[in-house]
Order: C-alpha cells, then structure tokens, then sequence
C-alpha cells in the first residue's frame, strides 16, 4: 500500500469511530428505560446454599515422599435449592499493610484457585478444594493461607459464600504432583507422552520443556506443558487422553509492527463490538431475569456480595 493512502485511511477510522460513538449515545439514552423496570423481577436471587459446621484444612502427601502435593481445604454445606453448585477457592497471602505513594495499602498475594462441582440439597453433603502444592512452592510463601470460596449453580453468581483462614504451613512442604486428584489424564508423563505426540504428528520442533502448570476446571484439573525455542513458546493442554484432545497454541516474543492506520480501525470495531455486546446482554438478561424471579420468587438482600 502507498504511503500516501495513510491519511484518508485514517480520516475513515476517524469517522468509523465517530459513528461509533453514536452508539455509545444510543445505548446510554435506552439504557434508563430498562432501569425503570420492576427492580423485583432484575435482582439476582439470594445466596441459597447453607454452609454447616467447621471448615477443616490438611496437606495431603499422594506418593509417600514427605512431600504435601496438595492442599485440602474441606466444609459440609446443604441447600434448599436442589441443583449442582460450582464452588471456586481463590488461595491467598495476607502480606500486611505497606505505605504506597502516601497512602496505607492492605497488600495481598494471590496463589492459586481450585474448583468443584459439587450436587446439593436438603441433606448436607461435603465439598472439597485440592489447592495443588506446586504453585505454593513457586510463591516462596509460608502460612497461613485466606481461602475465600465463591459459588454459583450455572444460571446466577451468588458472589462470596465464605472465607476462612488455614492452619500454619511452610512452603518447602510443598510439591507439584505427579498424579492428578481428578481430569482426564491424572498421570504427568501420560500428559506429557501425549503433548509429544501431538507435537510430532503436527511437525512441531519442542525445543526445552521451560514449564509446567495445572489448570483446576469445573470437570477437573488438567496439564498445561511449556517447551520453549528460539523466543518462542509451544504450549499444550491435555484435555483428554488422546491426541486429538490435545489443545494447542504457539507464543511469540517478536511482536510484528503495524501501519499508524491500523490502530484507528482496530478502535473502532472494538467500541462497535462494545456497543452491540451492552446492548444485547441488557436485553438478554432482562428477559432471563424476569423468568427466573417468576419461577422461585426469591429476592436478593440489601447488603451486596463483594
């Protein structure tokens, strides 16, 4: 392209955005009239799910070597509500409170989640979060550890259920797994086997295996290999237990250069994408809402979830 087509491009992504904004107008002046609905039939049910005794937290050493492969955190919890709920643990560092740019700052470090999925009713029923070691040790971070646990059942987010803190730990007392409490591939050398194969059907020259993690899901956990070459990273995740489970992706450090036109446009599908997005999820959630309050009529209290 000649160079001397960079200024009408650019005065046609300035118009691009222009229009754009417009409908950013748009989407603010429909946006009262949805606010005046029933706020009864908008607002998300309340949390229905009962946690029920003491939480209780252990390290759990899986192949005899003194080592904790994972860290256990378990709590017994009912509802009156039958479904499947889906709880995530969000594992933390308290790091105290430090002075930052003439303020004081309540710092934290984050380490690692887990997941479950986990069915409810009536009868209490127990809920377990492996937080894996191996991301402890990485943190370098002795305990004891936060755990805020949040839930959902797949149609509402009930936000923040509880939190709790754990007993004392060191982190050296920790290790990554070799084998998976649960997924598709439990066993770290199957996983590994398998990204190899894959890489080799596909061509792909590895290079060095740089790193490795585990991912927590609500259908389990599952293994993410890093090989490194040349700047650049081949990355694999073991979905399931044959090659073509394998999910792959590549990572360059050589980020390519664009036209100064090019930045203009970009812009202006994002805010048209941004637009359309609001506007249909406003849309679409005012008619699931309102379904839903119909079928249970339960409304949320006043004091929000963090």
């Amino acid at each position: 392209m000649s160079p001397g087509r960079y200024p009408l491009i650019e005065k046609k992504g300035l118009i691009f955005f222009q229009i754009n904004l417009l409908l950013i107008v748009l989407f603010a002046s429909i946006n009262p009239a949805m606010a005046d609905e029933d706020p009864e039939e908008t607002e998300n049910p309340q949390n229905p799910v009962q946690f029920v005794g003491p939480i209780s937290d252990y390290g759990l050493d899986m192949d005899g070597d003194g080592l904790y492969d994972y860290l256990v955190v378990k709590f017994n919890a009912q509802s009156n509500m039958p479904s499947t709920y889906f709880f995530t643990g969000d594992l933390r560092v308290d790091l105290g409170f430090h002075e930052s740019k003439d303020s004081i700052a309540h710092e934290f470090r984050m380490l690692n989640f887990a997941k479950n999925s986990t069915y409810l009713n009536g009868k209490t029923s127990t809920v377990i979060l492996n937080f894996e070691g191996g991301k402890i040790r990485e943190n370098e971070l002795n305990g004891p550890y936060e755990v805020k646990i949040s839930l959902s059942n797949g149609s509402w987010g009930f936000g923040r259920g509880i939190e709790y803190t754990t007993g004392a730990y060191e982190y050296v007392k920790f290790e990554q797994p070799e084998l998976l409490i649960s997924g598709p591939v439990r066993s770290k050398a199957r996983a590994l086997e398998l990204a190899e194969q894959n890489a080799a059907e596909a061509g792909i020259n590895l290079g060095g295996l740089k790193d490795i993690d585990i991912s927590s899901g609500r259908n389990g956990e599952i293994w993410i290999f890093h090989f490194e070459q040349n700047g650049t990273q081949e990355c694999f995740a073991i979905e399931g237990n044959t090659v073509e489970d394998i999910r792959h992706w590549t990572l360059n450090e050589t980020v390519s250069k664009r036209s100064p036109a090019t930045p203009s446009l970009h812009m202006g599908c994002t805010v048209t994408l941004f637009a359309a997005a609001c506007l249909f999820t406003r849309k679409s959630s005012a008619q699931i809402t309102s379904q839903k309050a119909s079928a249970c009529q339960i409304k949320r209290p006043d004091e929000k979830n963090d």
